[in-house]
């Protein structure tokens, strides 16, 4: 089994690090880039797509 980083983001605790799958099990949901690299998940955290949340914030107190 692959397991999938779905994007990098930022979070207040972390700084930046990449959201990943729940199949990531321990890891899930969020890993610093350094161990993201360490247990070889894929794809490469730098070809990860980035997200930002407070850019997404008003849109998302709209809904």
């Amino acid at each position: 089994m692959i397991k999938r980083g779905l994007y990098r983001t930022i979070d207040s605790y972390l700084g930046e690090c990449a959201k990943v799958h729940e199949s990531a099990g321990d890891a899930y949901p969020f890993l610093r880039p350094e161990i993201y690299d360490a247990l070889g998940f894929s794809p490469a955290y730098g070809e990860l797509p980035f997200f930002d949340p407070a850019s997404h914030s008003d849109e998302t107190r709209r809904r």
